[in-house]
């Protein structure tokens, strides 16, 4: 069975087959032009380091993410580079800014003003890049931060992953195949918390060898995370909060928070920061750059039913 453009395997399309009973696609990028569509993305451009004192500066340039035979290609490059020190969002952002250096060029996307949603099935088919310093990510953030600053107002991460392929366990030998699914909630930032789940292909296959699709489906007070249609972790407004200031006052947000509004996507590579670094085999390999995330298509459904399609 073919479906826009690539071959289905008997896994892919029994779990296609489940899937139209219950979502309707609405919005899709299947890369198959030769310009990334800008009426669909956003490049950021800066150097801020992501919050997490990340080591590249995130570029615009067709060296750090063009098209090519259908698939998105976002390059993480070891060159130096000068840029903004804000954040594209911050007030005092200039594009002209030229007074921070970085050891490592990068790309990060974004559908921010161009698409969002409130639930919904979110798939990207990706193969994801290898070696020390490497976190690539498919994620949502709140288009407006109703709730306060991150992370009261939420993060949701479809998938990330970091080192692939380097030392996991010295005493086995075995090494990095983990990819992650994580929420990030609770107060803004030095409180916030986060909780979430791991999951490894089966027969120690890695990430980074070949294409696999990574979803979640996010319902009201329930998201759920998938891998080639393996269903491995769910989470629900149980767990999850969201408190925020008003005034002197720590007020609690009703139930449901932060993840009842809409969030956009976003698909970025960066290097090093203080998770990457400061696993497996730490620091940053530069011998393993450039480094590149393979994204096949980003594809958003939402419920045919008719309460849950925002």
């Amino acid at each position: 069975m073919f479906l826009l453009g690539y071959l289905l395997d008997d896994t892919e399309e029994n779990a296609l087959t489940t899937k139209e009973k219950h979502w309707a696609l609405v919005w899709h990028d299947e890369f198959n032009g030769t310009e990334v569509d800008l009426q669909k993305w956003s490049f950021e451009y800066n150097c801020y380091g992501g919050g997490n004192n990340e080591q590249q500066c995130y570029t615009d340039r067709k060296e750090n993410a063009f098209i090519a035979e259908g698939l998105l290609h976002i390059v993480a490059r070891q060159e130096p580079f000068s840029g903004p020190a804000h954040k594209d969002d911050h007030r005092d952002y200039l594009r002209t800014d030229l007074s921070i250096t970085k050891p490592f060029t990068s790309a990060r996307m974004r559908t921010l003003y161009k698409g969002d949603w409130l639930y919904g099935r979110f798939e990207v088919r990706a193969k994801l890049p290898s070696g020390q310093g490497s976190w690539a990510a498919a994620w949502m953030l709140p288009s407006d931060s109703c709730y306060g600053e991150w992370s009261s107002s939420g993060e949701l991460d479809i998938v990330e992953a970091v080192n692939l392929g380097t030392l996991l366990n010295k005493d086995t030998g075995a090494k990095e195949t983990r990819v992650h699914g994580t929420l990030h909630y609770g107060q803004s930032w030095p409180n916030n918390v986060y909780s979430g789940f791991s999951y490894q292909l089966p027969n120690n296959q890695s990430p980074a060898d070949n294409f696999h699709v990574y979803a979640i489906e996010w319902q009201q007070d329930e998201i759920r995370w998938y891998v080639d249609g393996v269903h491995y972790a769910t989470q629900t407004s149980k767990t999850w909060y969201s408190k925020y200031v008003a005034g002197s006052d720590l007020i609690e947000a009703k139930d449901g928070a932060p993840f009842d509004k809409r969030f956009y996507l976003l698909l970025n590579l960066a290097v090093g920061g203080d998770w990457a670094e400061n696993v497996n085999d730490k620091g940053i390999d530069k011998r393993a750059f450039p480094q590149t995330f393979l994204i096949d298509y980003v594809r958003v459904y939402q419920s045919i039913a008719s309460n849950d399609r925002q």
